[in-house]
């Protein structure tokens, strides 16, 4: 959709600050945050899943590279057990902060 109306709205420093750090903390602009707030739209907040998407980055490296060394017959067996671990609280953390959204 084409956003080619503005409207100007007058807040005081404080008022900005707030708008902005909201928008920053919803990992939007502070735009597309006013427009969703004004239009009635739900604004969900995950804490945490930043330090979760980067922890499933590691572990999709760590399983990659385990799949090249494989594919070149540089190792022969893996043992699976870490990375379990790593799935299981991951997955945890994950179901735990969507039960906040629920």
């Amino acid at each position: 959709m084409a956003r080619e109306e503005f409207i100007r709205v007058r807040v005081s420093a404080e008022e900005k600050k707030i708008i902005q750090q909201k928008a920053l903390s919803s990992y939007r602009t502070p735009s597309d945050y006013v427009r969703e707030c004004c239009l009635d739209k739900e604004i969900i907040v995950l804490d945490g899943l930043a330090e979760l998407v980067t922890e499933l980055r590691r572990q999709g490296n760590n399983l990659n590279q385990l799949t090249i060394m494989a594919r070149q017959e540089r190792i022969r067996f893996v043992g699976f057990e870490p990375f379990e671990e790593v799935y299981r609280r991951t997955w945890q953390v994950l179901n735990s902060l969507l039960s906040r959204v629920a």
